[in-house]
């Protein structure tokens, strides 16, 4: 089943409710489909089934449109970071064998040149809002006026009758997500119809409500982003709900909705959670408007949830934020604490059909109860795998037990009831002397300092030796006392070599902490 198929057959069929808040402006899902529709009408002049087409844009009503009318066209959509540089959104493209690009008008100064091998479709910004807003968007933000050969403006497309609805295999992929990093060559995964509507259909059981309708989903994790696009989007979609749109998350634009009884569910990473609790308003009343909140995309260390907590708890709200657990392999999230089942200090509990193994990284043979090693998925929403990728394909796939596993790269646990535990990135595990040290511990152990709010602690290489740089953010530290109490609650081969206090913590577009940053910054740092 399409994507488009799954949100027209399943969606409570209410017309005039809304579906979409942008900007202030609400859109019932009558005009939500009929902008997929008319989206669809218009890119079947260039598009046709078993296309690749980049989406390459920040969430706006015209990036739904785009996405669901590829789909509806049976087209496979490349999805992209809208502030990915011309070289890499051309390799992007290359390695996706993609037809065209739709982005932003704002970005054809940049892209320009891609104009040569790609057809481009551009999209005003303000597109959806009043004539006013788009005047004013242009006053401060001049359109592009080079050379436009190759170019088209979405809305100078024709729309033409659109052809029937194709069908496709459901293991057919649809989706293309990049994995995540900042930098390097990142795959390309394929995720089919199927997959993103099995972990959509779950929806419900993941946010522990038995009824989304009407309820407003806070849309600011990018749609090529797997828990965006997947929960703020297409699940709050099926399911009746409201997506709220931000291009870029506005903590401020989120609390005055929350006052306003518009913000129920809140889905992103801890740095979003982070941004809410130190902005202006995010207190008192207006918290009980509040259903419930997921952290993801990034470890959130327990002094945030117990912060955020306790700032709902003391304003009597019965919301609460919990952690869950998941990776773009699996389309997204794959385990979650919630109110039904929740444990302090875990990932949570698998989604139901979703199973959870821990083997050795080198090894395919379950390990025992609480014994660590590497955490492997089995299930409906696991991915078709990398894009051309046979060699990594080989290594991350496995069968056990008469179902398809994929290693996650992810070092951690399971309980004896089932909820599962992570500790550390595999590729994030440091090797002193020989000796495994785990920058989660490290950081846990610096968040327990007095005035220490943020810690990240990440790997560098200076003279030929493997060492470790630690980041704070909050007051400043004594560098020896740090040191000290890293040695006392870890080992001495956990004890970082660079001890600093930054004004802030770098972070990648996605709001997670830019580890490759912080160690090109350690790196300097040795070089001096």
């Amino acid at each position: 089943m399409l994507l488009y198929q799954a949100l027209k057959d399943h969606y409570k069929k209410d017309g005039e409710s809304k579906a979409l808040l942008y900007m202030g402006k609400a859109f019932t899902y009558d005009e939500l489909f009929r902008g997929i529709d008319d989206a669809a009408a218009r890119l079947s002049s260039i598009v046709k089934a078993g296309d690749v087409a980049t989406i390459c844009m920040p969430n706006t009503p015209e990036c739904v449109y785009c996405f669901y009318a590829l789909n509806r066209l049976g087209a496979v959509a490349h999805m992209v970071h809208p502030l990915a540089p011309l070289n890499q959104l051309k390799k992007f493209m290359a390695a996706a064998k993609s037809k065209l690009l739709i982005t932003l008008s704002i970005n054809m100064e940049k892209y320009a040149p891609l104009a040569a091998e790609y057809h481009i479709v551009s999209v005003h910004p303000a597109r959806s809002l009043s004539g006013f807003l788009r005047f004013a968007f242009d006053i401060k933000v001049k359109p592009y006026k080079g050379d436009k050969t190759g170019m088209t403006d979405y809305d100078a497309l024709a729309a033409k009758a659109l052809p029937a609805e194709p069908t496709r295999a459901d293991d057919t992929t649809g989706v293309y997500l990049h994995s995540g990093g900042t930098g390097g060559e990142p795959k390309i995964i394929e995720l089919s119809d199927a997959q993103i509507n099995a972990l959509a259909f779950r929806g419900l059981d993941a946010l522990d409500t038995a009824d989304a309708r009407g309820m407003y989903m806070l849309g600011a994790l990018p749609m090529f982003h797997g828990f965006g696009l997947t929960m703020c989007i297409h699940a709050t979609l099926v399911f009746g709900g409201v997506s709220v749109l931000m291009p870029k998350f506005d903590p401020k634009a989120t609390v005055k909705l929350l006052k306003r009884n518009k913000m129920h569910f809140m889905i992103g990473v801890p740095n979003l959670f982070r941004a809410l609790l130190k902005t202006k308003g995010f207190d008192g009343k207006a918290l009980k408007n509040m259903y419930v909140g997921f952290v993801g995309g990034d470890c959130a260390p327990q002094e945030l949830l117990d912060e955020f907590n306790g700032r709902l708890e003391r304003a009597g709200a019965t919301a609460r934020l919990f952690e869950g657990y998941g990776l773009t392999e699996t389309v997204t999230v794959c385990a979650v604490n919630n109110f039904s089942h929740n444990r302090r200090g875990s990932m949570g509990y698998m989604l139901d059909g979703l199973d959870a193994i821990v083997v050795d990284p080198d090894g395919t043979t379950p390990l025992a109860v609480g014994e660590k090693g590497e955490i492997a998925v089995a299930g409906d929403t696991v991915m078709n795998g990398y894009l051309d990728n046979p060699d990594e394909n080989a290594r991350v796939f496995f069968m056990h037990g008469g179902k398809r596993y994929v290693r996650t790269g992810d070092f951690g646990y399971m309980d004896a009831d089932g909820y599962l535990y992570f500790i550390q990135r595999l590729k994030r595990i440091i090797k002193i002397a020989g000796i495994s040290v785990y920058p989660k511990e490290i950081e846990a152990s610096a968040l327990e300092m007095d005035g220490v709010t943020g810690a990240s602690a990440v790997e560098y290489v200076a003279d030929g030796k493997t060492k470790i740089a630690l980041y704070l953010t909050g007051a400043a530290q004594n560098v020896d006392i740090v040191k000290r109490k890293i040695e006392n609650d870890l080992s001495r081969y956990a004890v970082p070599t660079i001890v600093e206090v930054l004004d802030a913590l770098p972070v990648t577009p996605v709001m997670k902490i830019d580890t490759r940053a912080l160690t090109a910054r350690a790196e300097r740092s040795e070089d001096r």
